[in-house]
């Protein structure tokens, strides 16, 4: 099998020839495989190459399969209401001001970018949820077709037999939220407590965006799969009831456009999250990653394969830390481990638990990959 279809065999819930290996290369991983300064791969006015190419080179350069998720640009009546300035703090920081502007008004942000991090929100643009979010809501809620998908289109050509390519569909309402709102999770929960209704109206503006692109990525673009990032929006910060009622209707919304255009739906869960999996199952999510263990997380890999092994593929296994500071038989004994619990018919890609550290020595994602071509056979 190529490592496209073995991967992609994989996050379908089949059963491919081995299990694919496809630990998490976001950012540091691939700026250091590059050799390239840290800022050509930000996206700060310093930026000069795609994300996802230098994550594509990552995965070639330790040959195993790729995963490479994709979003679309913005369009050009979004480009209009935005302006950015990046400048040099020093050397191993950019600070960029960026200024939100349209007929409800103009909000400023200030982002910090460094080598494990790309802009970071330090001032962010909501300082008063009701004069200041619909200002972010004129500017960010478009026209799904106005989007730019052409670099979704490169990465899926680029991307080949190398691996699988998946359309971003975005995030979660809550940690859409949390992203431009002063105070970050701790603030937006006490918003959604004491202002429901205010964020009612804007949660089904913004379900009906999201649900419109995931329909654009699979009319515009030949992504395998629909990728939606849960940020905060997990059990270490949030409770069930809460996800319930504001971010599991979007999950449903795209779910049933997945399930329409036979798309893989891809649903990233942070920590904790182990109670909300009947519910997102239900939903219709059918691939999941990262599967954090305690005490990070709360997945124990033989129970959720057990649990819900017919229903739901399964990514993930191998704690960041574990791969930067583990023994080489520590390592090797969690991935071998991992594929036991969780490999068996199929429906398993063998991942760290989020993206892998800036301080792993090479060696050991070769060592991680090595091991499931070597212990991985079905």
């Amino acid at each position: 099998m190529t490592k496209k279809d073995r991967i992609t065999a994989a996050f379908r819930n089949e059963k491919p020839d081995r299990v694919p290996v496809s630990p998490e290369l976001w950012d540091v991983i691939p700026i250091r495989v590059s050799g390239r300064p840290w800022y050509e791969l930000s996206a700060t006015s310093y930026g000069k190459l795609p994300l996802w190419k230098a994550q594509l080179h990552a995965y070639q350069y330790f040959d195993c399969e790729a995963w490479i998720p994709v979003e679309p640009g913005p369009s050009k009546r979004q480009k209009a209401m935005v302006q950015a300035k990046s400048s040099f703090i020093h050397d191993n920081l950019i600070e960029t001001a960026v200024q939100y502007k349209n007929g409800l008004g103009t909000v400023h942000e200030i982002k910090h970018s460094c080598f494990d991090y790309d802009l970071w929100s330090v001032d962010a643009p909501v300082k008063n949820p009701f004069r200041d979010f619909p200002i972010i809501e004129e500017y960010f809620i478009d026209d799904p077709g106005a989007l730019d998908y052409d670099e979704v289109n490169a990465a899926w050509d680029e991307t080949g037999a190398r691996g699988i390519c998946e359309g971003i569909v975005g995030n979660t309402f809550f940690e859409f939220l949390t992203l431009f709102r002063e105070g970050g999770a701790v603030q937006v929960i006490l918003d959604l407590y004491d202002h429901p209704d205010f964020f009612v109206s804007m949660q089904q503006r913004y379900i009906g965006y999201l649900t419109g692109i995931a329909e654009e990525l699979c009319r515009q673009t030949s992504v395998d799969g629909l990728f939606l990032n849960c940020g905060s929006s997990t059990l270490t910060v949030i409770g069930p009831e809460f996800f319930a009622k504001w971010d599991l209707p979007l999950v449903k919304a795209v779910a049933r456009v997945a399930k329409a255009h036979d798309k893989i739906f891809h649903y990233h869960l942070h920590g904790k999250g182990r109670a909300l999996l009947d519910d997102l199952v239900r939903a219709g999510i059918n691939m999941l990653c990262p599967l954090e263990y305690p005490p990070k997380g709360d997945f124990l890999l033989d129970e959720v394969k057990l649990s819900f092994g017919e229903r739901l593929a399964l990514k993930g296994g191998i704690d960041p830390f574990l791969l930067r500071d583990g023994t080489h038989d520590e390592i090797a004994g969690r991935a071998v481990q991992s594929m036991e619990e969780a490999g068996s018919n199929g429906g398993f890609t063998l991942a760290t638990g989020d993206g892998v550290l800036r301080e792993t020595d090479f060696d050991r994602i070769r060592l991680l990959v090595e091991t499931a071509e070597k212990h991985g056979r079905y």
